[in-house]
């Protein structure tokens, strides 16, 4: 959840903050003078948008995702136990 919040009351409550951003993954949107200036996410929030960032600069890997997608929706996958069963795996 998004909660939006001045400068003053997040200097007031920052351990309270970083716990609801560790422990619930809230965020929150810090103003000065009613204006956005930053963001309070957890670092496991970040590294994944930034992994999700990652992924989706290369070309390869979105038309991969959209293949996958295509796939699902025509009916066309195969499910885990028969690849493990086709290749020999346990």
């Amino acid at each position: 959840m998004s909660h939006t919040i001045p400068i003053a009351e997040a200097k007031k409550n920052l351990s309270a903050i970083i716990r609801d951003v560790e422990e619930k993954y809230d965020r929150f949107i810090i103003t000065k003078n009613g204006v956005n200036k930053a963001i309070i996410l957890s670092t496991d929030e970040l590294e994944g948008l930034m992994e999700t960032l990652d992924i989706l600069s290369h070309q390869e890997e979105r038309e991969g995702i959209a293949r996958a997608k295509r796939q699902v929706k025509k009916g066309t996958t195969i499910s885990l136990d028969a690849v493990k069963k086709r290749y020999g795996l346990k």
